[in-house]
């Protein structure tokens, strides 16, 4: 049921589908008690617009997440950066800070996703998977090249009604200090 809430669509193609053939019916019959059914199937079909909205499910928290760190790492803001990662993550927090210091971001993005979660720990944990890419330039001048591009799995930990990052592995990369 959770398709439901992530997307509007399925709530809006199948009010739609049902108003065209109420508005059909209604052409061919003249019958005018449909009108109420039309009206009907109309509130039913915002209200379901508007509970999708106001919903966040776990998967769209994590993107939410996800979306937040990669608009602070192009904004080379570490705060909001931080605001992101777990205050108990002990690796992202220094790399962190040694990224925005070290390399001016011009963009950043994330592409083909796929979240696993895990609701048998405690508290809930998500792996997200991903392509990450981003442009921006080095500011010491030794890495000759602007586009970045690496495989990605950032580990998240629900705190509270938030999903924070607490660690992260780059495919093909062994983790080092800063």
């Amino acid at each position: 049921m959770t398709f439901l809430l992530e997307s509007p669509w399925p709530v809006l193609f199948t009010g739609i589908a049902v108003e065209t053939g109420l508005a059909i019916a209604l052409l061919r019959t003249g019958q005018g008690k449909l009108l109420w059914w039309m009206l009907l199937v109309g509130v039913l079909t915002l209200a379901g617009f508007g509970i999708e909205r106001l919903v966040v499910t776990d998967r769209e928290a994590v993107i939410n997440t996800l979306d937040a760190a990669a608009t602070a790492v192009e904004d080379n803001d570490l705060e909001r950066l931080l605001g992101c990662i777990s205050s108990s993550a002990p690796r992202p927090r220094p790399h962190s800070r040694w990224v925005l210091d070290r390399f001016d971001v011009e963009n950043a993005w994330i592409f083909n996703l796929e979240i696993d979660f895990n609701r048998l720990t405690s508290p809930p944990t998500a792996h997200a998977h991903f392509q990450a890419k981003g442009t921006g330039r080095d500011r010491r001048g030794q890495i000759p090249y602007n586009t970045y591009a690496q495989r990605v799995v950032v580990h998240l930990r629900q705190e509270g009604d938030r999903w924070l990052v607490t660690g992260y592995d780059i495919e093909g990369v062994t983790p080092r200090q800063p």
